[in-house]
C-alpha cells in the first residue's frame, strides 16, 4: 500500500479520538493530535504551552490574537514582533505538511484536510453523532452532569467551527469539504474504523 494520510475532523462527543487511535493501531501508523503541537513547538523553537493555548482557537479569540503576557513577553518575541495565532497556525500547518510527506499517518483536527488539500493521497473524514450519544460520551469522558455536558458541546462546537472557518475556505462539518462524513451513532467506533479501512484499501492499495 502506498503512503497516505487520513485527516479526521470531528464533533465533540462523536468518538473522533477513539476512532483515530483504534484506526492507527490497526493500520500500524501514528496518530497526531496534541502530539502535533509538541512537534510544532520543537520545530519552531517555541514553548509548547504557546501551541496549547492557541490550539484550535481562531486568530482573534485569544488575547486579541496576540500573546502579550506581562512578565514573560520576551519569551514570545522574535525580531521584535509578538507571535500571534496566525503565525502559530502557519508553523503548525508546515509541521502537518512535513509529517504527511514523510509517513503514513492520521491527523486529527487542526484544519488538516484544508492544509493538505493538494496532497495526492489524502482521505478526509468528518465524524458526527446523534446529540444524545454525544452528550453521553462527554458525560463519561469529562465526568460532567447532563447540563454541563450539553454546555460543553455547544461551547466546543462553536470553538471548532470558528477556528476552522477562520483559516479554511470550506465550512466545518459541511459534507462538501470532506471525502467522507460518518455518523458514528450508526456504525459505532469499531464499525466506523472498519468502514474507513475499507475506503483506505480501495483508494490507496493501487
Amino acid at each position: 500500500m502506498k503512503q497516505f494520510v487520513v485527516t479526521i475532523g470531528r464533533q465533540p462527543g462523536s468518538g473522533g479520538k477513539e476512532v483515530a487511535e483504534v484506526l492507527a493501531r490497526e493500520l500500524g501508523i501514528k496518530v497526531y493530535d496534541k502530539a502535533l503541537l509538541q512537534e510544532a513547538a520543537q520545530a519552531s523553537g517555541f514553548d509548547a504551552s504557546l501551541f496549547e493555548k492557541a490550539d484550535e482557537c481562531e486568530s482573534n479569540s485569544l488575547f486579541g490574537g496576540i500573546f502579550s503576557i506581562h512578565g514573560s513577553i520576551s519569551e514570545y518575541l522574535t525580531g521584535g514582533s509578538c507571535i500571534d495565532n496566525d503565525k502559530l497556525f502557519e508553523i503548525q500547518s508546515e509541521t502537518i505538511c512535513n509529517i504527511a510527506q514523510s509517513e503514513s499517518c492520521i491527523i486529527v483536527g487542526r484544519c488538516a484536510e484544508y492544509v493538505l488539500r493538494d496532497h495526492p493521497a489524502m482521505l478526509s473524514v468528518f465524524l458526527t453523532a446523534d446529540h444524545a450519544d454525544r452528550v453521553q460520551r462527554i458525560m463519561r469522558g469529562e465526568n460532567l452532569e447532563h447540563d454541563a455536558a450539553v454546555e460543553f458541546i455547544e461551547k466546543n462546537d462553536k470553538k471548532r467551527r470558528s477556528y476552522h472557518d477562520y483559516y479554511a475556505t470550506t465550512q466545518w462539518g459541511d459534507a462538501a469539504g470532506y471525502d467522507v462524513c460518518i455518523n458514528t451513532s450508526r456504525l459505532g467506533v469499531e464499525g466506523t474504523v472498519e468502514f474507513i479501512k475499507q475506503i483506505i484499501a480501495k483508494r490507496f492499495s493501487r
